[in-house]
């Protein structure tokens, strides 16, 4: 019986063993479980955040692409440097600061005949 009752204290240490081991690897593995759900918990805020990110990033390209219509509109419309290069030769050959206005012709004459005599100077 002595054998006997040594095997049965040795299956029962054995068995508390295990069963120590099972609420270790129990303990593990709901510390295991919190973390996995506090990074899933992070992970989904972070993936959010980054969503609104995108949705801010997808608005500012779309009003850039919209700007950049607007400018390429504006654009057709305005003189293009060739354009203005016959202008500017144009302006050159006739020298518009160059032609004299009616009440300057006056004056001129008005001058010279005072200077050759034609008309008394009224003073």
């Amino acid at each position: 019986m002595g054998a006997v009752s040594a095997l049965l204290a040795d299956f029962s240490t054995r068995m508390n063993d295990l069963e120590e081991s099972v609420r270790i690897l129990r303990e593990r593995l709901a510390l295991l479980n919190q973390t996995l759900l506090k990074q899933n918990d992070r992970i989904n805020k972070e993936i959010a955040l980054l969503k609104d990110d995108i949705s801010n990033l997808r608005n500012d390209v779309d009003r850039l692409k919209e700007a950049v219509e607007h400018i390429i509109a504006e654009s057709a419309e305005l003189a293009r440097k060739e354009e203005l290069k016959v202008l500017e030769r144009q302006i050159k050959m006739f020298e518009p600061l160059k032609y004299a206005t009616e009440d300057d012709v006056k004056r001129i004459v008005s001058k010279m005949m005072k200077e050759k005599g034609i008309i008394k100077v009224e003073e």
